[in-house]
């Protein structure tokens, strides 16, 4: 008589955490999975300084150039009362005050355009460059990682009914590209636009009178009223240009 036993029940051994974790799931990428995580990787890394030099550069070249722009209204404003007092008998260097009105104007126009505009496009695209091949490599090392995410990625499953992307790589390059150029330009605009109206505002204060019929503003009348208007003009026309 053959008696059928059960089978015995051998205890499998439990993995270790080691062997349960296996490889490593993060990649060279891993931080940057959300929008601030993408846009400030580059920051925060281990060429953190060449970063910040580079931003803190252009945050200055772009100051100065919207000063310089405070200074060419007023060089502008200069050359004006200049030639409208030409033959004032009050004024005794009438062609001395014209012509050196507008070399002052003319040196501003080269010192804005060619010197802080000029430099700050060049500190710029070394800060774009710069930028978007150190996020290339990161991107290049996490799909030529050990876990072959680039082989899986470009031979996906053909039940999944989605097609396989192909020049993943390139792919990546060019939107890295685009986001990088564009972060940098919409970053340089609204700092542009923050310092000019500081410069701007800061010497409509400084010109500032008293407005007849308005003498509870004080001598901050004629600044308050420029300031309504531009937050008046600024949000109609751009009403009016959406309409349109």
């Amino acid at each position: 008589m053959i008696r059928v036993g059960r089978p015995s029940q051998e205890s499998v051994p439990e993995k270790t955490p080691r062997d349960a974790a296996g490889r490593s799931l993060l990649t060279p990428v891993s931080s940057m999975r959300s929008f601030w995580g993408l846009m400030r990787a580059y920051w925060v890394s281990d060429r953190w300084k060449e970063a910040w030099t580079l931003t803190l550069v252009i945050a200055v070249l772009t100051a100065l150039s919207s000063k310089a722009g405070v200074w060419f209204a007023e060089a502008s404003g200069e050359l004006v009362n200049s030639i409208a007092f030409f033959h004032d008998a009050a004024n005794t260097t009438p062609l001395r005050s014209l012509l050196i009105n507008a070399g002052v104007l003319v040196l501003l126009v080269v010192l804005k355009d060619a010197g802080f505009t000029g430099v700050r496009n060049l500190v710029s695209a070394t800060l774009h460059r710069k930028w978007r091949g150190w996020l290339d490599s990161r991107f290049n090392e996490a799909l030529l990682d050990g876990n072959h995410t680039h082989f899986h990625a470009q031979h996906a499953s053909t039940g999944s009914g989605a097609p396989a992307p192909d020049n993943i790589d390139q792919r990546v390059q060019e939107s890295i590209k685009d986001m990088t150029g564009g972060a940098i330009g919409l970053a340089m605009g609204v700092l542009a636009v923050a310092t000019s109206l500081f410069f701007v505002g800061q010497k409509l204060l400084e010109n500032s009178v008293e407005v007849k019929g308005l003498e509870f503003l004080g001598s901050y009348g004629s600044a308050i009223l420029a300031f309504l208007a531009v937050a008046t003009y600024v949000p109609l026309n751009t009403w009016i240009a959406v309409k349109l």
